[in-house]
């Protein structure tokens, strides 16, 4: 498992400026890494072009019990954007059997920033008992990616043998973590800034391969910062919006589908539902937040899910991956924008009755939001 890349220097610049001189010590300690990533920035960048005229968005279609539905038509479906009907240019539908660049690739990712020892160690197990499953074989090319302090680490090799994944992971050992919740404010601001970097880094590599991804985030999430809400100032917004636009596009020229796996206990939880409040997308840097940009409301908005409640990770595993035996891509012309960083908002209506229809939130035109750069 090779690591990916190191924290991104723009957002460390960033929050180094909008956050305080409290984190300046610890930034200091990796910007000596982060000059090594000149050439993973140079990927990165190719993950935040300006959209084309044509815009594709992966689209789930599930029965009441939540299974996906097959064998749609293109006459099937209908593309609002803003509210206005769209013509669907291109129709795809997409199943596990697919192979090559059409089929489903799968990226389960462990959250060591955010998660405990004690859960990591549960999730490990879980995970295990997902891969073993149906004698180790697995119905879709799957691999392992670890967020942690030392950075993301990505296998970049795919495979549906699920021995060689339990193999590849027990060969990676949590770190002593440097910074945890227990360290107040600053350190939940530090899991937040070092979650969303990395989380960027791998939406910009998978923007360079080809077909849809599933990224299925074993995670409670990061920190929301809720309770700082109300006090951002402009340049705290303004960075929260930046960052929202990039992940947002990022994720979505991706072709990227992003879901949070909570391992927690509902009753062991305080309000696990509390990101539903923020659901609502956000236009303009005014109305800008942290818990904006939440592992939750990022997984919903990319048209992933957020499975709260339960320590039952393997079935969670199950669960999100049955979205990739049924999926539909859906190409269209966009709306130019008027001004920069325009919120267009997409609906996708399906012509059955009692289907539940799951896809990207929407897109931001003309995309200007650059973080500042060292």
């Amino acid at each position: 498992m090779q690591l990916l890349q190191r924290i991104d220097p723009r957002v460390t610049a960033a929050l180094a400026i909008v956050l305080g001189p409290v984190l300046l010590q610890a930034i200091a300690q990796r910007r000596e890494a982060a000059q090594a990533s000149s050439q993973i920035q140079d990927t990165q960048e190719s993950a935040h072009r300006p959209d084309s005229s044509s815009l594709s968005i992966n689209v789930v279609v599930t029965d009441e019990m939540g299974h996906p539905v097959p064998g749609l038509q293109k006459t099937d479906f209908a593309l609002l954007d803003n509210k206005i009907s769209k013509r669907i240019l291109g129709f795809h539908a997409l199943s596990a059997s697919d192979h090559g660049d059409d089929s489903v690739h799968v990226i389960i990712a462990i959250d060591m920033i955010n998660t405990s020892f004690t859960e990591v160690a549960w999730e490990r197990q879980q995970l295990a008992d997902f891969l073993k499953e149906d004698n180790g074989i697995l119905a879709n090319p799957t691999t392992l990616a670890v967020f942690s302090d030392r950075g993301i680490a990505l296998d970049q090799q795919y495979t549906v043998k699920g021995n060689d994944l339990i193999a590849e992971f027990d060969k990676t050992q949590p770190g002593l973590r440097t910074v945890n919740r227990s360290a107040g404010y600053w350190g939940d601001v530090e899991m937040l800034r070092t979650s969303l970097a990395q989380l960027s880094q791998l939406a910009a590599y998978e923007n360079t391969q080809p077909g849809r991804k599933m990224v299925l985030v074993m995670s409670r999430g990061w920190p929301l910062l809720a309770r700082t809400s109300s006090q951002e100032g402009e340049q705290a917004r303004q960075w929260i919006f930046n960052s929202i636009v990039e992940l947002t596009n990022g994720l979505r020229q991706a072709r990227t589908t992003l879901y949070c796996l909570d391992p927690n206990d509902l009753e062991r939880t305080t309000n696990p539902f509390y990101y539903q409040d923020y659901l609502k997308p956000v236009k303009d840097s005014n109305n800008a937040q942290f818990p904006d940009l939440s592992l939750q409301v990022l997984a919903e908005h990319s048209g992933g899910n957020a499975l709260i409640g339960g320590h039952d990770i393997t079935g969670k595993l199950n669960t999100a991956i049955r979205d990739a035996s049924a999926s539909y891509l859906l190409t269209f012309e966009a709306t130019p924008g008027d001004h920069a960083n325009e919120y267009h908002a997409l609906e996708v209506q399906v012509h059955k009755p009692g289907v539940r229809v799951r896809t990207t939130a929407g897109y931001y035109a003309n995309p200007q939001a650059r973080l500042p750069r060292q």
